[in-house]
């Protein structure tokens, strides 16, 4: 039967894991070597377009539930693998998750959007004046995520970011202890740009990218 994976955690981790996961499914865990996979035996047919975000949901309540207490490797929704295929992939990718694991026990991972208050150009300006409007909406981006990351930096171990068509996304690695400090200097502070934040989240943007195989 196909297996349905929520997350990965070190095989010693003593965590307390739910019983039930998607359609109250049964969870059961899988080691190879210092890892543990989650997972639910599902069939995909199960999971209909009618209930898909109702799954979906009953799918991120797992992985946070065990977030709570430890650190995760989280699987996409929904990730279909057979029995084999999960095995395979946790001893593959055995030295990469254990490190993150290891490093980030005690870490989280805030996310920050900031999104262009400049009215978008219309057609009928010129060319140059597009790529005027574009260069300042970019300054103001960069110059609030500067700020930012000033604002907030006693609380930040490390930042990642990613332009975005609507503007940038900024991923903060902090300690789980300082959650609530960062949460209090983001809301006090006013910026010129639309400016979103959630978390805490697993801190899959400062998980090693895998290595491409040798040719």
């Amino acid at each position: 039967m196909p297996v349905l994976p929520y997350c990965i955690v070190l095989r010693d981790s003593g965590i307390s894991t739910p019983k039930t996961g998607v359609l109250n499914s049964g969870i059961h865990q899988m080691s190879e070597g210092n890892l543990r996979g989650l997972y639910s035996e599902l069939l995909r047919s199960e999971i209909s377009p009618r209930i898909f975000q109702q799954a979906a949901l009953e799918f991120h309540k797992v992985v946070h539930a065990v977030f709570d207490e430890t650190a995760v490797v989280p699987f996409r929704f929904p990730t279909w693998l057979t029995p084999a295929e999960l095995s395979r992939h946790l001893q593959q990718e055995s030295q990469r998750y254990t490190t993150f694991l290891n490093n980030h026990a005690k870490h989280t991972q805030m996310e920050v959007r900031l999104t262009s208050s400049t009215t978008s150009p219309t057609n009928a300006i010129s060319g140059t004046a597009h790529l005027r409007a574009r260069a300042a909406e970019s300054w103001q981006l960069r110059n609030t995520a500067e700020e930012l990351k000033n604002l907030l930096s006693s609380e930040v171990i490390e930042w990642r970011e990613r332009d975005t068509s609507q503007g940038m996304r900024l991923y903060a690695l902090i300690d789980r202890a300082n959650v609530t400090s960062f949460r209090e200097r983001l809301g006090k502070r006013e910026h010129d740009t639309s400016l979103r934040w959630s978390g805490p989240w697993p801190a899959t943007e400062f998980l090693e990218a895998p290595r491409r195989s040798e040719p």
